[in-house]
């Protein structure tokens, strides 16, 4: 077995004894062990949230595991090779962020306007309170509401989308109205479901 230490100085960093090889550190649970509280600070500060932190820390060692067949010690030390990994993670998630934040600006500036006079939303809410209220729902509710009113589909296609029939849909999609229009008054068994 090869010694990374034997192979250059610098592949570890000076943290790094020479007893460690270049097997050993490459394992996905040493790397793990070693880099993983590294990278979760690192993602604390770059993220805008516990959660987006959490979830780019993961993906970038998932990415680094994935890869660690591809590290080559004559390009770089090991270390400098996970951080170019979790720089490229950290910039794919910002981009996706960003597309989804710009994405509900826009769908948020769009206050609907129903064509059917199935909803009427009082003058004094908002859209954040509208998103809110929406967020707030049960799992199908949300995909019923969002999928008629944010997508404009009519109640077959919603049906179709959700695999029930439209008269269903219609059904399931009245109850979800209902429900919303509670919590818009504020009546907490609006969110039930």
């Amino acid at each position: 077995m090869q010694r990374v230490a034997a192979v250059t100085p610098s592949l570890v960093g000076s943290d790094r004894g020479a007893d460690t090889t270049l097997a050993e550190l490459l394992t996905p649970q040493s790397l793990c062990d070693r880099y993983a509280p590294r990278v979760y600070r690192f993602a604390a500060m770059v993220s805008s949230g516990e959660v987006e932190a959490e979830d780019l820390a993961q993906d970038a060692l998932e990415r680094a595991i994935r890869r660690i067949s591809t590290f080559d010690p004559a390009r770089g030390a090991v270390e400098s090779w996970l951080w170019q990994i979790v720089i490229s993670a950290a910039s794919d998630a910002g981009r996706v962020s960003k597309r989804r934040r710009l994405l509900l600006e826009r769908l948020t500036t769009f206050r609907v306007v129903p064509t059917d006079n199935e909803v009427e939303i009082a003058d004094d809410v908002t859209n954040d309170g509208l998103l809110a209220a929406v967020r707030g729902l049960g799992a199908r509710d949300r995909a019923l509401i969002a999928l008629h009113y944010g997508a404009g589909l009519d109640y077959a296609a919603v049906g179709a989308a959700l695999a029930v029939s439209p008269a269903a849909a219609g059904v399931a999609g009245r109850r979800a109205l209902a429900r919303l229009r509670k919590t818009l008054r504020g009546d907490s068994k609006g969110t039930q479901r």
